[in-house]
């Protein structure tokens, strides 16, 4: 069939990989842009739309979308079964409420997320752009709904693009111009974009008007790649191949340019960005599974309960041999002699009893699960100690539900750069010709050195661009040689080796995409008009600029603000320079490539200026500016792990190839002399030992290289080249591969070592996660030695471990080193890293425990493997080799992985060992890792904002983590899991109170409740207190639980919510359920009362014994849980007495008026109530006091800490006394600084599980290792 389709309609359902956007003013005038003759028709115009809804379409829309889940259509059918005469068992209004209550609940929540949404896109839509006018021949102003593919756009310095546009025309003389692109990745340097190549001599015309431009642009499909941009434009004699440098994308903010116009190709939400801006994750958390578990528990129960109510009906009714009178079977009423049938009777009571016990399904459980986990997420961002003020960036929570599988993460994947470290660079040391230069501290400088190298280097103190940098003096001497000679003889009278010095900080100073920034303003003013101005284009130098910079970066600048200080702009041959704007500041991709120039030019080597063809240079000792001609720029690709610059000399006219990259990646293409002459080989092993050395001091190594290319060998590969670049469909393979041609034969000029620090509070943090049982990974692309230095430097590797390193170079190789890691740790048990003492006040606490604390028992062992040796060991024969190795080992280190490596651990860690998963990065290679674990953690940092777009949450600091986990994670968790605890008990507890009824009724499906108090119950009544304890109840504060770790594990065991919590909450309403009614029943057993009283006592018990019993589960009490309890109580008891004194005329079938006067004017009824709750609740009272004296959890042992300094403190806070002259027991307290105050620290008695880790293993597959004892060795263990 699907043949006969495709040869009857070839095209249909297929959408071609280009399409072609036409300028809008080479169409005629009369033919609208939603005409279909226009050749731009179909394409999306520049308004936005990201509300869901209309005000028509709300109402159905919404419906519809609640109608997908399984309760709200259980829920509408047991509403329709009520409407049935024959099964109903409510009144059919009643009935419907609490549905219509919980939809009307959830469309509102989407009605107010919908509306702002709306008011967002109407505020972005309103805004105003300048468009080229075909009638009038001028740009004007109209708002950006009004923009569509084709028009020409005029944007000024500082203004927001509002679409994705194709870069045309500039008023920077070389074509460039800078944006900002913050709004797009995150990243607040400038980037550089270029005028369409090939389009350089229109767009440099003076007078360039759009109708000068009257070609079509071919270009790809919208897509989300927002780093591709691929095309071309078709003129008269060649086509123009476009490229991403090409492209300014919507959201961008120009900088530093006066002016630039271009032709949008994409509009609103065709664009990029709109295309990026996808809404909250969905993700199904583990305690949420265990919760539906249990909901579908709750439906084998119901049709339980029904089974057996209607088996009980057919047996009462067939215990009477009337079928002559069937009007005297009690309790149940006959309309035709025919319905006399047990099978029939017990047919239709089934139905009933579906209606009666409906509630066993928590009705409001879903939409109270999503507005607890709103609140949560609320309180996180909103926490202060998660906001970073030097960014002014707080916590970000992008997916919505999995905020309480925080509290049960048992992998942590990490990277480094970035991540653990800074990513702030400092240049520390290098090796130029195999000769080491020792940066010494500077602070050992003297002043008077420092300052006449500052003189000589044309710098002065105030200047930005001076760094903290360690100068070598010997290096330094070496440069003041070089700056005794002209830039003319440096191929003729210069040492080589002082010829290797200068073209490597050449190198440093040019091979890189570092961007000089300037300010730039426009003279044309928002209407469109330009002034004259005598000067002309020719006469303007562009000038430096002096932007906000903090470390090379520029500030960011909100969407708003750009919007309301967009500059008078620009005009055709004229611009604006800033008066005293005279500093130079550099902006980088990569803070490698910052750090790197900034060192050049501290040495004395000055970029000045980067253009696409260009980069000018001022080398030391030199007072006119060096200009070298760029031909290519060879970008960085994770396969090479290098970048290079081709340039051609300005003085020998030379071509050069330079570049920079890993060691391990310009080693092998290194020329065959350093193979061959004894002298090149020992400058490349001194180079190999020095860039040792650095990385054992845990610094980041580069090596640089450069090579002379032969005039003929260049033009050839040029060509091919070009080819590559111009090819659409397969454009980044083949630049990566013509690269690797050229990119051989290199001569070596040296390395460089560059320090990135540990962030703040990293160790610390890393300690103590340990200490919570989570497994800390490192995964990083740096050096095997940088990394290991590193995991001693943020505590990931302690001096007591044992790391095995495993390199391996065939799989074969591999099989046999896993073989020997595992053979060593079966030899050896190391003690446990948690074992503690108890204290004084825990042992009195403790003695009286039937049970004791544990501590796991864990390996004390580490592991450090490289990437070519991860391709063998996550090989399907031998993953379980490594497996076990791995949950041997506190903590693994993987260096040189690729990204895709990275998510490969992830998914084997996830699915094999089916743990909870973390991981957490900063830049575009961590990607692939955050997204495939269970929660991605994406860092503000440096590196952009692609790791945060593909993340659960989003921190702007490592250490924030440890709050995130350990104290809302364990918050959160505990939360839900009491929350859902306690909305099943309410549930089950209703329900078999209207169970035990029917023993009583003859099974006939009556109620001695009115329905609209069992209607009410849930979603009124007893609403309020469950949320206010899934959203601000606090067992522990945060202060212990950062303090303690390890009262992390209770909830990464799942002990607080396990599978056997829905029985225990059964049992518990069963009990409660049969004491709230026979209580009742037996109190008023020989008594006239009236079956509504009887019914309202028991509703009345039943409503109190709920909210008691939240009372009694609720851990900390604040005035909001406090305001829930009491709203609930006075909302059930003046709806009864008001509805039982006003509705005297109601329409129901039991008329309730003055029920409640009546029964509350019996004294029997209070003492019933008080008697009955007291009984029905003792049990969990005196469950709850023993759980706390006798056998506390981690958590009930440190609750009882906390209360014992509560109380202390309120005693020393009310009675006063001299600490000079009187002392305390502080045996439970240590001091980390004299000046700080105590800190509880508890310790837990040393107990050992028989296994070596991972308690409660599941999978069969994996073997625990079981560890003898043997003393364990101090020295570090090479595989």
């Amino acid at each position: 069939m699907g043949n006969i389709l495709r040869r009857c309609w070839p095209n249909r359902g297929i959408k071609p990989s280009m399409r072609t956007v036409v300028p809008n003013h080479t169409v005629d005038p009369a033919i609208d842009i939603k005409n279909k003759l226009h050749p731009n028709f179909g394409y999306k115009d520049n308004a936005i739309k990201t509300t869901r809804y209309t005000i028509l379409t709300f109402f159905p829309k919404n419906l519809f979308e609640q109608f997908h889940r399984f309760a709200n259509i259980y829920f509408i059918f047991v509403v329709a079964l009520n409407w049935i005469p024959q099964v109903n068992a409510f009144a059919k209004e009643v009935a419907a409420l609490p549905v219509l209550f919980v939809l009307a609940v959830t469309a509102a929540k989407d009605a107010f997320e919908d509306f702002r949404r709306y008011r967002s896109d109407k505020q972005i839509n309103s805004r105003t752009c300048r468009i080229f006018s075909r009638s009038e021949q001028r740009y004007v102003k109209v708002e950006w709904s009004k923009v569509t593919p084709g028009d020409f756009i005029h944007l000024s310095c500082n203004e927001i693009i509002p679409a994705d546009i194709l870069f045309i025309r500039s008023s920077d003389a070389q074509g460039i111009c800078h944006i900002e692109t913050s709004n797009i990745d995150g990243e607040s340097n400038l980037k550089q974009r270029q005028v369409v190549e090939g389009l350089a001599q229109i767009s440099e015309t003076e007078d360039l008007v759009p109708t000068m431009f009257p070609y079509s642009v071919e270009i790809e499909q919208p897509n989300i790649e927002i780093y591709s941009f691929r095309g071309f434009v078709k003129m008269e004699s060649e086509t123009c191949t476009l490229r991403n440098n090409n492209l300014l994308q919507r959201g961008c903010v120009i900088r530093n340019t006066d002016y630039i116009e271009g032709m949008v190709v994409y509009a609103g939400a065709e664009t990029k960005a709109m295309l990026n801006n996808k809404g909250p994750r969905h993700k199904i958390s583990k305690l949420e599974s265990k919760i539906n578990r249990d909901v579908i528990w709750c439906v084998i129960l119901l049709l339980f309960l029904c089974f057996f109510c209607a088996i009980g009906s057919g047996i009462w009714l067939d215990s009477y041999d009337l079928k002559d009178n069937t009007n005297l079977v009690p309790f149940i009423s006959f309309t035709d002699q025919d319905q006399y049938n047990p099978l029939y009777q017990g047919f239709i009571v089934f139905w009933t009893y579906i209606i009666i016990f409906q509630s066993v399904i928590p009705l409001p459980l879903y939409v109270s699960v999503e507005l607890v986990k709103l609140g949560q997420i609320y309180f996180i961002m909103q926490d202060i100690e998660m906001y970073d003020a030097e960014k002014d960036k707080p916590m970000e929570c992008r997916a919505l539900n999995i905020t309480e599988d925080l509290g049960q993460i048992e992998y942590i994947f990490s990277d480094k750069t970035g991540t653990l470290t800074e990513n702030r660079m400092e240049f520390k040391s290098c090796t130029v010709g195999g000769v080491n230069y020792h940066h010494m501290p500077y602070e050992e400088i003297s002043q008077s050195d420092f300052d006449s190298y500052l003189s000589m280097a044309g710098l002065s103190r105030s200047s930005s661009i001076v760094e903290n940098l360690q100068l070598d003096p010997a290096l330094e001497r070496e440069i003041s040689n070089m700056c005794l000679r002209s830039l003319e003889s440096i191929d003729v009278s210069i040492p080589e080796h002082v010829r290797n010095v200068q073209e490597f900080f050449l190198l440093m100073a040019i091979c890189n995409t570092v961007v000089v920034s300037y300010l730039h303003s426009d003279n044309m003013d928002d209407s469109g008009f330009v002034p004259n101005l005598d000067m002309p284009k020719s006469d303007f130098k562009l000038p430096p600029a002096h932007n906000k910079i903090v470390s090379g970066t520029v500030s960011s600048l909100s969407v708003s603000d750009c919007s309301d200080h967009m500059s008078e702009g620009s005009v055709t041959g004229s611009s604006f320079l800033s008066d005293g704007s005279q500093k130079m500041h550099y902006e980088a991709e990569s803070p490698d490539e910052l750090a790197l120039v900034k060192a050049a030019n501290t040495y004395g080597c000055k970029l000045l200026k980067r253009s696409p063809g260009k980069v000018k240079v001022l080398l030391p000792g030199q007072a006119e500016e060096a200009e070298f001609e760029v031909l290519n720029v060879l970008p960085f690709d994770a396969n090479r792990k290098r970048m290079s610059v081709i340039v051609r000399h300005p003085t020998s006219r030379e071509i050069i190839l330079y570049v920079k990259g890993a060691d391990s990646c310009i080693m092998n293409v290194l020329h065959k002399k350093y193979e061959e002459n004894e002298e090149y080989k020992r400058q490349l092993e001194s180079t190999k030992e020095y860039l040792e050395s650095y990385a054992l001091r845990g610094l980041r190594t580069l090596c640089m290289a450069k090579r002379v290319l032969p005039e003929k060998e260049y033009l050839e590969w040029a060509a091919e080249f070009k080819k590559a670049e111009d090819n659409i469909d397969n454009r980044d393979e083949l630049v990566s591969q013509s690269c690797a041609v050229i990119e051989r034969d290199l001569e070596l000029l040296g390395g460089t070592g560059i320090e990135d620090k540990l962030q703040e509070g990293v160790p610390q943090t890393i300690a103590n996660l340990r200490k919570a049982g989570i497994k800390v990974w490192v995964l990083t692309g740096d050096k095997q030695e940088t990394a290991i230095q590193i995991a001693y430097a943020c505590q990931l590797f302690s001096s007591d471990q044992h790391p095995l390193t495993i390199n391996a170079n065939s799989k074969e190789e591999t099989r046999e080193k896993l073989d020997e890691a595992l053979a060593f740790l079966r030899s050896e048990v190391a003690p446990p890293t948690d074992e503690r003492t108890l204290s004084r006040s825990m042992i009195s606490l403790l003695s009286r425990s039937a049970t004791s604390l544990r501590s796991i028992r864990h390996g004390n062992n580490a592991l450090v493997i490289d990437g070519p040796t991860l391709n063998f060991a996550t090989n399907p024969e031998l993953e379980k080799r490594f497996l076990k190795i791995c949950m041997n080992c506190q903590s693994v280190v993987c260096c040189r992985a690729t990204p895709i490596q990275k998510a490969v651990l992830v998914k084997l860690v996830r699915d094999k060992l089916k743990k909870l998963t973390l991981s957490i990065g900063d830049g575009a290679n961590d990607v692939s890792m955050i997204q495939t674990a269970d929660i991605g953690v994406g860092i503000s940092g440096q590196e952009g904002m692609q790791a945060v777009m593909a993340s659960d949450f989003a921190i702007s600091k490592f250490k924030f983590l440890e709050r995130l986990l350990l104290v809302h994670g364990h918050w959160n968790h505990e939360r839900l899991a009491r929350f859902a605890a306690i909305m099943f008990y309410k549930s089950l507890l209703s329900v078999f109170v209207l169970f035990w009824f029917q023993f009583f009724s003859g099974f006939s499906g009556s109620l001695m409740i009115d329905s609209l108090y069992l209607t009410m119950q849930h979603v009124i009544f007893t609403a309020a207190p469950p949320l206010a304890i899934g959203i601000f109840d606090k067992d522990l504060s945060a202060e212990t639980l950062l303090s303690e770790p390890i009262l992390y594990r209770p909830g990464q065991r799942g002990d607080l919510y396990t599978q056997w919590t829905f029985l225990v909450v059964t049992l518990d309403s069963i009990y409660q359920s049969l004491i709230i009614y026979f209580f009742p029943h037996l109190a008023y057993l020989n008594n006239s009362i009236d079956i509504w009283e009887f019914g309202t006592t028991i509703d009345v018990c039943m409503i109190l014994c709920i909210l008691l019993h939240m009372s009694i589960e609720t851990n900390s009490w604040v005035w909001i849980q406090w305001g829930s309890v009491v709203l609930s109580f006075f909302l059930f008891w003046s709806f009864l007495l008001i509805s039982n004194a006003v509705f005297f005329t109601f329409d129901h079938p039991s008329n309730p008026y003055w029920v409640m006067e009546n029964t509350i004017a019996s004294a029997s009824h209070s003492l019933i109530v008080v008697l009955t709750c007291f009984v029905s609740l003792l049990p969990r009272l005196v469950f709850r006091s023993l759980q706390i004296s006798l056998w506390p959890n981690e958590i009930g042992v440190a609750r009882q800490i906390e209360k014992q300094r509560e109380q202390e403190t309120e005693q020393e806070s009310s009675h006063p006394t001299d600490t000079n002259s009187q002392t305390t027991d502080n045996s439970c307290m240590t001091y980390a600084d004299p000046n700080q105050q105590p800190v509880y620290q508890p310790h837990y008695p040393r107990h050992s599980h028989p296994g070596f880790i991972n308690r409660g293993f599941q999978n069969d597959w994996i073997e625990t290792i079981e560890l003898k004892p043997q003393p364990q060795p101090n020295s570090h263990k090479a595989v």
